[in-house]
């Protein structure tokens, strides 16, 4: 029983390791054949783009109220792809790449400090042949890759234009004789359900494997049988099976402790600029390779990954985009739409935009209200401003009752609510100082 003591550590270190890779091939998956809400599935290397209309009644949770998105699931397999990026103008619009261990590896975009828009190619893992010099050369780390993008949307009526550079992100195969791609290898089918998570894991890392960096710490999980071949869990030995079965269980409850201690409140608020810091190995066009958008300790950054991997994909490093979130009022009692609030908002020092969306709680729908109004922002028209370029939002369920508050008026959840902040492109002194909005007060 001593080694199956021992396999058991090794398997709850293990799945903190590998769950990043088997949820997020998981999740590829299921977005390419069956879609996400109301976007059908396009297979691998096609976008696939969000027309919906944010609101209360999208099939998205947790929507940006402002913007309008678009993803692809990517397969290097068959070789590189050629990337058109649309050239959207002034408008804020950001592409983050995403490879199976989710790691955000570039930025593209207008919002992303590295062009305007163009073409790139999209070479795969150890690929050394030369490619076109009039394209843009991007290395991916992994075969599998996430590209999702985001647009910005000020108004419904926009939505048309919106619509068009949607339609100006596609991928093509670099050579047109390309096979066509396949995906992620299948797992083998005689696993039972309870074993699934380590033959992906086996599987998915001869498809995807770690960085060179991480090689050696992965090795040392050899002795449950993730780089065997055949699978050792078709017929596993019974000690090996406990070990990986409580294993999984440990990591696992470890990572939803981690998960319920929450996050540090500054003002109220809570955010997390620092979550995607876990990427050290490989960093493309419009990454900040700066020791404060790094995570030194690498034991620190698995963990802080396989939270990451906890939530959809588009999650950006906090130089591109931060939230925060607020769920109490300044004397720490939960916002809740049978009172009325004032929050005094000073605007973000040299930010490409904010913007402050209203969420029922304990879910993430937007509120419904008569004026259809889901987010104020410093693309609302119409915003009410102080000399000094301060807002004054007024949050409550029902309309002010003076006229001149309902320009700044966001109407909140007759129950309880959460408000989010998100700052675009923020600039040195949010990021040197960290963010911390001003609390929101309470003024019945």
């Amino acid at each position: 029983m001593r080694a199956s003591d021992h396999r058991f550590g090794l398997a709850a270190e293990a799945y903190i390791f590998g769950y990043p890779l088997v949820s997020s091939v998981r999740l590829q998956t299921l977005h390419a054949t069956q879609g996400i809400a109301s976007v059908a599935g396009r297979g691998f290397n096609a976008f696939c783009h969000q027309r919906e209309m944010p609101g209360p009644n999208s099939s998205f949770v947790n929507v940006d109220a402002d913007l309008l998105s678009s993803m692809a699931q990517v397969d290097l397999a068959p070789g590189p792809l050629v990337l058109h990026v649309p050239d959207a103008g002034d408008r804020y619009f950001v592409l983050v790449l995403i490879d199976a261990w989710r790691d955000a590896f570039a930025y593209l975009g207008t919002g992303s400090g590295d062009g305007a828009g163009g073409a790139y190619v999209l070479v795969p893992p150890g690929w050394a042949r030369p490619t076109p010099p009039a394209l843009t050369r991007i290395e991916a780390p992994t075969r599998l890759l996430t590209l999702f993008a985001r647009f910005s949307l000020a108004d419904p009526r926009d939505a048309s234009t919106v619509y068009r550079l949607q339609d100006g992100l596609h991928l093509q195969p670099l050579d047109p004789g390309a096979r066509a791609p396949e995906g992620p290898p299948e797992r083998s089918k005689s696993v039972c359900d309870d074993l699934r998570f380590w033959e992906e894991l086996r599987v998915w890392l001869r498809a995807c494997p770690p960085s060179p960096a991480e090689a050696e710490y992965a090795g040392r999980f050899s002795p449950l049988g993730i780089f065997d071949d055949p699978s050792p869990y078709v017929d596993p030995d019974p000690a090996l099976a406990w070990s990986l079965r409580g294993g999984l269980r440990a990591g696992r409850d470890g990572l939803e402790r981690l998960a319920s201690a929450g996050r540090a409140r500054r003002n109220g608020w809570s955010s997390a600029p620092h979550a995607l810091d876990f990427n050290v190995d490989f960093l493309g066009p419009g990454t900040r390779d700066e020791p404060a958008w790094r995570m030194a300790d690498r034991d620190q950054a698995r963990i802080a990954r396989a939270m990451a991997a906890r939530q959809p994909f588009g999650a950006t490093h906090g130089y591109q985009n931060i939230y925060a979130t607020c769920l109490v009022d300044a004397d720490g009692r939960r916002l809740t739409g049978a009172h009325r609030y004032t929050m005094d908002l000073d605007p973000p020092p040299a930010a490409v935009a904010w913007s402050l969306t209203m969420y029922d709680a304990p879910d993430y729908y937007l509120v419904d209200n008569p004026l259809a109004r889901y987010w104020l922002g410093s693309r609302t028209p119409g915003l009410r401003t102080r000399p000094d370029g301060s807002v004054r939002i007024v949050i409550q369920a029902d309309e002010p009752a003076d006229a001149a508050d309902q320009a700044n008026w966001l109407p909140s959840a007759p129950g309880d609510f959460r408000p989010a902040l998100r700052i675009d492109r923020p600039g040195p002194q949010i990021l040197e100082l960290g963010l911390a909005p001003p609390s929101i007060r309470r003024v019945d």
